[in-house]
């Protein structure tokens, strides 16, 4: 029975250690707010924090519209080198995102496109919320048992020393309002450093 017990405390304890979201945190916050160590911030109209595994916090979003239910996870990639360390020429840092390498990070999406039945359509980077955003936009098809196509962005920015990925996936019709919620979700986020 202690054994028992000392394991499901250390099982929750490496579920919280694994994490730079404070699990039981970000579950506690009423709907529509999330929070990343001591940081809390509104959500998207629809989006409401589901859980936290290993690092990645996940959203469940319900648009207004009755559309299909979305998906969101946001996760840390890496930490940024010192920007003193980043001294690349521009056009150099045309192609990295927090240092990391854009086509390595498209690369990463066109991994996970081929394991999920799927492919990528396009890649871009923008300017969203004052941060240089790289997005690559791309498709998985309808299956047999009945769900349908699904539209997948992934966001790839570096914010206060952390490059983090936003990735939602929402099916074909509501993927414009879910891009547009995640884009605002972006610009408005601000984690707390060192944590």
């Amino acid at each position: 029975m202690v054994a028992a017990r000392n394991n499901a405390i250390s099982t929750e304890r490496a579920k919280t250690s694994d994490n730079h979201v404070n699990g039981s945190g970000a579950l506690a916050f009423p709907e529509g707010v999330y929070r990343e160590g001591s940081f809390a911030m509104p959500l998207p109209n629809g989006w409401s924090a589901s859980n936290t595994v290993k690092g990645t916090s996940s959203f469940r979003i319900v648009p207004a519209t009755g559309m299909p239910e979305a998906q969101a996870a946001l996760a840390v990639v890496a930490v940024a080198p010192p920007a003193a360390a980043n001294r690349a020429p521009v056009f150099e840092q045309r192609k990295t995102v927090g240092g990391l390498s854009v086509t390595d990070l498209r690369r990463s999406v066109i991994d996970r496109m081929i394991g999920a039945g799927g492919w990528v359509v396009n890649d871009r980077q923008r300017e969203i919320g004052g941060h240089r955003v790289f997005e690559v936009i791309a498709q998985t098809p309808a299956t047999s048992d009945g769900k349908g196509e699904q539209v997948w962005n992934f966001y790839f920015t570096e914010i206060e020393g952390r490059v983090y990925s936003l990735t939602t996936r929402t099916a074909g019709g509501s993927s414009e309002k879910v891009a547009a919620d995640a884009e605002k979700f972006l610009s408005g986020f601000r984690p707390v450093k060192g944590k």
